[in-house]
C-alpha cells in the first residue's frame, strides 16, 4: 500500500502536465489521474512520465462540482491509511517539510492539515519558462491568499481563499463542493514552511497557458452554470487579461511565515 497518493483530474493539459507530473512524482508514491475525455496527447504524457501511476477515464462527461468530488473520493477510498491530496493540474504541492508535517499530525492524532494557498501570478510574461526545468523554480512569484483583499479585487469566482487543500489520512476527504474545505474532524492549519499549494492560475502568462484556461468553460456542467459553480472559468481572453492585470502588481516572491 503506498504511503502517499495524489489524485488529479485533467482535460487537454498537455502544456502544464509535464511540469506537474515531474514535480509530483518526486513527492508521491502513487497517483490516480482522471482523464475527462482529453482530445490532445495528455494521456500519452502521463503514461510516458509516470508509467507506474493509474490513468482512468472519468465517469462524468463534463466537470460537475459535486460529481467530480464524489469521483475523487471514490478513488481516495481505495487507499486506506495512505496520506492523500486531491489537486488540479494548476496546483503544485510545494512541501519541503512534508515528513515533519506528517510526523506532527501522527503525534497529535490529527486527520489532516489545511494547506495554505498562494495564487501564482507571472510578473515577467515576456520570459517563457523552459519546459525542461521545474516550473516552480522558474515562475515563483505570487500572492499568499491570506494577504489578499478579495472584495477590493472584485474578480468573478475569486471571492475567498480557495486554494487551501486538505492533506489527510482518512478514507475520504469529505469535501464541500470544489474541495475548498472539508467536514472531517481533527484538522489543523498547515504551515507555509512545511507545505503549501502554489496555484498556477495566472502563470506562466503566455498564449499556450491562456488557451488551456479558455477551454475549461466548454466542459462545465449545466447544473454548475445555473448554480454558480466554477464561475471563474467563464471568461474570454480580454476578461482573463484584465484579471491578470489586477493581480500582477500584487505579485512577488513568496515570503514564508515569520
Amino acid at each position: 500500500m503506498p504511503k502517499r497518493v495524489v489524485i488529479s483530474h485533467f482535460f487537454n493539459e498537455s502544456y502544464l502536465l509535464p511540469w506537474w507530473l515531474r514535480h509530483h512524482r518526486e513527492i508521491f508514491d502513487h497517483g490516480v489521474l482522471i482523464d475527462y475525455h482529453s482530445t490532445d496527447n495528455s494521456i500519452e504524457i502521463c503514461r510516458e512520465l509516470v508509467p507506474h501511476w493509474e490513468v482512468v477515464t472519468s465517469e462524468n462527461a463534463k466537470f460537475a462540482a459535486f460529481l467530480c468530488d464524489f469521483e475523487v473520493m471514490k478513488h481516495e477510498q481505495r487507499f486506506p491509511g495512505a496520506w492523500k491530496l486531491a489537486l488540479n493540474t494548476t496546483e503544485f504541492f510545494v512541501a519541503p517539510g512534508l515528513a515533519k508535517m506528517e510526523r506532527v499530525m501522527e503525534q497529535h492524532d490529527l486527520i489532516g492539515a489545511r494547506l495554505p494557498g498562494a495564487i501564482m501570478v507571472d510578473t515577467n510574461p515576456d520570459n517563457p519558462p523552459d519546459p525542461d526545468k521545474p516550473l516552480v523554480e522558474q515562475k515563483a512569484t505570487g500572492i499568499w491568499e491570506d494577504e489578499i483583499d478579495f472584495q477590493a479585487l472584485a474578480i468573478p469566482g475569486l471571492t475567498f481563499p480557495t486554494r487551501s487543500r486538505l492533506y489527510h489520512r482518512y478514507d475520504i476527504g469529505a469535501y464541500t463542493p470544489g474541495r475548498h474545505s472539508s467536514h472531517l474532524p481533527r484538522q489543523c492549519n498547515g504551515s507555509r514552511d512545511l507545505g503549501a499549494i502554489h496555484w498556477y492560475g495566472f502563470s506562466p502568462w503566455c498564449n499556450a497557458f491562456k488557451t488551456r484556461k479558455l477551454q475549461i468553460s466548454t466542459k462545465r456542467d449545466n447544473f454548475d452554470v445555473k448554480n454558480g459553480f466554477g464561475a471563474q472559468h467563464q471568461a474570454d481572453i480580454a476578461e482573463l487579461d484584465g484579471r491578470w492585470s489586477k493581480l500582477a502588481p500584487l505579485s512577488g516572491a513568496l515570503v514564508k511565515a515569520a
